[in-house]
């Protein structure tokens, strides 16, 4: 049931974080220049945002990646919880997607006072 998150690497910081927002840029400006000219710019608008969830998704996990790389050891290792909160975030983010995932992670962060912790898996 549980994912194994592997260790962070430089080349998946990169992976994630770097290239979906570019890969985002990229898109939004072809689809200007490309597809809003049509008649129906409804259909620019759905190209453009299916077109853009993965990355976006992805963008995401690089960022909770960047915060496991970055963050001091102090505030890492306060989690009473097992996973870690960042490692649900991305496990509930790769689950349940953006919106739900998101939502997941934020209520689990709240959660992490005394008397919870434990195990909890999204």
């Amino acid at each position: 049931m549980s994912r194994q998150i592997r260790e962070i690497r430089v080349l998946d910081l990169i992976t994630y974080a770097l290239l979906p927002p570019l890969l985002i840029a990229a898109l939004w400006v072809i689809c200007c220049l490309v597809i809003l000219p049509v008649p129906h710019p409804w259909i620019a608008y759905t190209v453009t945002a299916l077109l853009t969830y993965l990355p976006l998704r992805r963008a995401l996990i690089g960022l909770v990646l960047l915060y496991k790389a970055f963050a001091p050891l102090r505030v890492r290792g306060e989690c009473r919880f097992h996973p870690s909160c960042s490692t649900y975030m991305i496990m509930a983010i790769q689950k349940y997607g953006i919106l739900i995932g998101v939502y997941k992670g934020i209520r689990r962060i709240l959660r992490c006072k005394p008397p919870n912790g434990g195990e909890d898996f999204p």
